[in-house]
């Protein structure tokens, strides 16, 4: 069985820290298209036994104030 995790974390730059450095120890970065939403950033690794690990950040304010619109227009 094989699973895919998620984990969040505080930037940018560690979402490519971390993915880097899977694939040095081993995994495989970037089984998945990246994912760069401007206020959402995700990439993924491979670990040896073939699980998928998605690391994300979010700006949860950009998200909100994008979103924004859809909002307005739904709610007129």
């Amino acid at each position: 069985s094989e699973v895919l995790s998620c984990v969040s974390v505080d930037g940018r730059e560690d979402v490519d820290a971390i993915a880097e450095k899977a694939g040095a120890a081993g995994g495989r970065a970037d089984p998945c298209p990246k994912q760069d939403h401007g206020f959402m950033y995700g990439r993924s690794f491979e670990d040896p036994d073939g699980h998928i690990w998605e690391v994300m950040w979010m700006d949860a304010a950009a998200a909100e104030q994008a979103m924004a619109p859809a909002r307005d227009t739904a709610d007129a």
